[in-house]
């Protein structure tokens, strides 16, 4: 996944940091400049309770047509989370990125499988990287390796099981009533690292590293060789029984008084073959709790709660861009699209210590679309001199713009 942005379009600071700075340094409390912005920020969130509404029904109508993509609502419910992740800065993460994800060297002690045959259709997005670093330890922590990856700051997976997978997932939940997993799962997550995106899907199996089996199964097997040279003549005897018993064997292996050295040697054997068991148990269940806190610490919602956690993701950064457009057109004055893109980038940086490829020409489409920004000039052939130029709307007369769109929508 080494073409994935190093922030991608994703602001590096919240809301009401970028309104506190914006107000702080051009738009001071009281003024036109501060109730335009105020009034953009309302306007951006009433937007965003209607596609709410609207993302809400098309969730109920595909989970009720069963959940799969043969249903005309998910084809609708799919764009319309496209369309929303768009609008928060993620991006979807491709096929090949996917798979070299899946490829590479897991950082957990949790050795994960996927059967991708059991999905009929997958989408995971992701918005945000970040460059980390971290000592692995293994052989008993003798051995220390330094092992660079990239943490994704939110992934946001969509998954569709294929209607035979579901029905073969039925479950025996309380009182013996079967549960039937749902096709269409929606999760949302932090902290991602790349080489762990396995365990975020819904019918991961856990196996144990091969390191892992050997050493459950190596001292198993030399604590079994070392009984079993002490106790041969148990082991002849108990062979012998079973020749007898067959009708292989004539005569009786075991003389009388003979039994308990028998006993005492079969026991031997099966105490060293139940530890055994039991240690390799131990380190099952150890494998379990570790992924289950991994996901329980990094989920942050599921199903309708994690797109409408992103629709609030996509109204910040939204509101992000046109605060920030609009107050650097009105400090700084009439600009290019490529002057007011640099120069928010480069105050940004300045005020977080991190880049961003601020999204500029949509935020100008926001501000054009909501009457608070003008464009002149592009003349056509793109002649020298002819580049397009923004203005902002005067405070005054955006705010009493805004303030009229205002009672139009929540009229």
């Amino acid at each position: 996944m080494s073409s994935l942005p190093p922030s991608d379009h994703c602001i590096p600071a919240s809301l009401e940091q970028v309104t506190h700075w914006v107000t702080d340094e051009h738009a001071p409390a009281g003024t036109p400049a501060a109730a335009t912005v105020r009034l953009l920020v309302a306007l951006l969130r009433l937007e965003s309770g209607t596609r709410a509404d609207t993302l809400k029904h098309l969730h109920a109508a595909t989970v009720a047509a069963g959940g799969g993509p043969d249903s005309p609502a998910y084809g609708k419910l799919v764009a319309a989370l496209g369309e929303l992740l768009e609008r928060a800065n993620y991006r979807e993460i491709t096929g090949d990125e996917l798979q070299e994800a899946f490829e590479s060297q897991a950082l957990s002690a949790v050795r994960i499988e996927v059967d991708m045959a059991a999905f009929s259709a997958m989408h995971i997005h992701a918005r945000g990287k970040e460059r980390r670093s971290e000592v692995l330890r293994s052989l008993f922590g003798l051995r220390k390796r330094r092992v660079d990856f990239d943490v994704l700051e939110r992934v946001f997976v969509l998954t569709c099981m294929s209607a035979a997978h579901a029905d073969a997932s039925r479950v025996k939940g309380h009182g013996g009533a079967e549960i039937r997993p749902m096709r269409l799962n929606l999760k949302l997550f932090r902290g991602i690292p790349v080489p762990d995106m396995e365990m975020l899907l819904p019918n991961t199996k856990l196996r144990m590293r091969r390191l892992d089996q050997a050493v459950v199964f190596v001292p198993a097997f030399v604590s079994v060789a070392l009984a079993a040279s002490k106790v041969i003549f148990s082991i002849t005897a108990i062979i012998g029984l079973v020749k007898f018993w067959i009708g292989l064997q004539k005569d009786h292996p075991v003389e009388s008084g003979g039994w308990g050295l028998v006993a005492a040697g079969s026991f031997t054997l099966l105490g060293i073959t139940m530890g055994a068991w039991t240690k390799y148990q131990k380190r099952r269940l150890e494998y379990a709790n570790s992924h289950s806190k991994t996901l329980y610490f990094q989920t942050l919602d599921s199903e309708a709660g994690a797109f409408l956690r992103v629709l609030d993701e996509a109204f910040e950064e939204e509101a992000k861009e046109v605060v920030l457009a609009w107050t650097f057109l009105h400090a700084h004055g009439p600009a290019t699209e490529q002057e007011l893109d640099e120069r928010i980038e480069r105050w940004v940086h300045a005020r977080t210590g991190k880049h961003c490829d601020f999204e500029v020409d949509d935020a100008l489409a926001k501000l054009e679309r909501l009457g608070v920004a003008t464009r002149t000039g592009g003349a056509a052939g793109g002649a020298p001199g002819s580049e397009e130029r923004w203005t902002a709307v005067a405070p005054e007369a955006a705010a009493a713009g805004l303030r009229a769109r205002w009672d139009v929508a929540a009229g």
